[in-house]
């Protein structure tokens, strides 16, 4: 889009741009921290397009199939290609990405976090982006939202960067099913049935 914008491929010299090169995905490593509902989607997306998953979790009892390797930790942030967090933010995941995290991982490791902004620490990303220690992040969640205008992530415009304002969720069918699950969970209580119940260990 930016390449468009600024002119560079009507003023190029091919039918294609290809100074900025595409991986594709198929044979590459996803690393999914957590593997609740949002976590499984992802893997089941990712197998779609030729992945290699690897989960990363210490809650949910629930054995993946096949096509799925659970790993510690470390061996994900070693292995993966691209890690996706999907974990809850609780006293054991705050800023569960810091400045030894990020070194772990592969300098061509992208990472995208939907889940809660204060899972990665701001600092240790920016440090992680200048520092080309990874190959860029996507992430839909601040530990601070809406963001004040000097926050950090918001005063550079990093190229290897992309900030999306909490919205990864907010298509309007979405936002209807999460109502309609708010009052299914209101009758399933009232019926002594509740639905979705978070374990203690989980918190």
């Amino acid at each position: 889009m930016h390449s468009i914008q600024r002119g560079e491929w009507q003023e190029g010299s091919g039918f294609s741009l290809l100074e900025h090169p595409i991986k594709e995905l198929s044979g590459k490593k996803l690393g999914i921290v957590g593997f609740g509902v949002l976590g499984k989607g992802v893997a089941k997306a990712a197998s779609i397009l030729g992945m290699e998953t690897l989960i990363c979790e210490s809650f949910n009892p629930d054995k993946p199939d096949d096509s799925l390797h659970r790993v510690g930790f470390d061996e994900l942030l070693r292995e993966s290609d691209v890690v996706s967090l999907h974990c809850p933010l609780t006293k054991e995941t705050d800023g569960i990405f810091d400045d030894d995290a990020f070194k772990k991982m592969k300098s061509s490791a992208i990472l995208i976090n939907t889940a809660r902004g204060g899972l990665v620490n701001d600092q240790a990303l920016i440090k992680a982006i200048e520092n080309k220690s990874i190959a860029g992040a996507a992430i839909d969640v601040l530990d601070q939202e809406p963001p004040d205008s000097d926050h950090p992530l918001m005063k550079n415009n990093y190229k290897n960067l992309i900030i999306t304002p909490h919205i990864a969720w907010a298509a309007r069918e979405s936002r209807q099913r999460a109502l309609d699950r708010i009052a299914d969970n209101v009758e399933a209580f009232q019926r002594g049935k509740p639905i979705n119940v978070v374990k203690p260990k989980a918190l």
